[in-house]
């Protein structure tokens, strides 16, 4: 006849396998990090898109005044580059910061020769040196290059997949618009 103790190994390991209480808290540790990784994912996709969008859009803005020379003539003596940078951002809702927001304006004869500043230095992870310095006020029939960049505040700065993130949990967002004016006559941006 079987001792005691040689029966109860087999039913203490059976009734430990049959055991189903924690089978949930075990599950949901498995498969929390993968969806909480999604997740994130789509909130920094969400908001990076929004801001991008905002962007495009303040840029739509200032092309359409500077095109038309309508910016010319708002000319109030202020300077040209922090009123196009008001004009980019006033009225509407955006998604990063405006006094970050950074503006470099060339102006050239054709297509051919226009140069379009880089805002980005890619081995210090900061802003180009020089960027944002230059705006040159637009003549009619000019070839213009308008190129905007600002940082945004990341959520989760490990999301990194644009290789433009910059210190402090930022990102550089940048648009770009390159037209011809329409042939209006000279006039001053001051």
């Amino acid at each position: 006849m079987p001792t005691t103790e040689s029966v109860r190994p087999p039913r203490l390991r059976r009734a430990f396998l049959a055991d189903r209480r924690g089978a949930a808290a075990v599950e949901f540790a498995i498969l929390a990090a993968p969806f909480l990784a999604l997740l994130c994912v789509v909130v920094e996709s969400a908001m990076m898109t929004l801001s991008q969008q905002t962007l495009d859009l303040a840029m739509d803005r200032a092309t359409r005044v500077l095109r038309t020379g309508e910016f010319q003539d708002m000319a109030n003596g202020t300077d040209p580059s922090k009123r196009l940078q008001r004009l980019m951002c006033g009225g509407m809702v955006v998604f990063f910061r405006c006094d970050d927001l950074k503006l470099d304006l060339t102006r050239s004869a054709s297509f051919s020769t226009t140069q379009v500043a880089v805002p980005y230095d890619s081995q210090r992870k900061n802003w180009a040196a020089g960027f944002g310095t230059n705006f040159q006020c637009p003549q009619g029939d000019d070839v213009v290059a308008l190129r905007a960049a600002v940082p945004v505040l990341r959520l989760f700065g490990f999301l990194d997949f644009t290789h433009q993130s910059m210190g402090g949990n930022l990102q550089l967002l940048v648009a770009t618009a390159i037209f011809r004016t329409e042939p209006y006559s000279g006039k001053s941006c001051v």
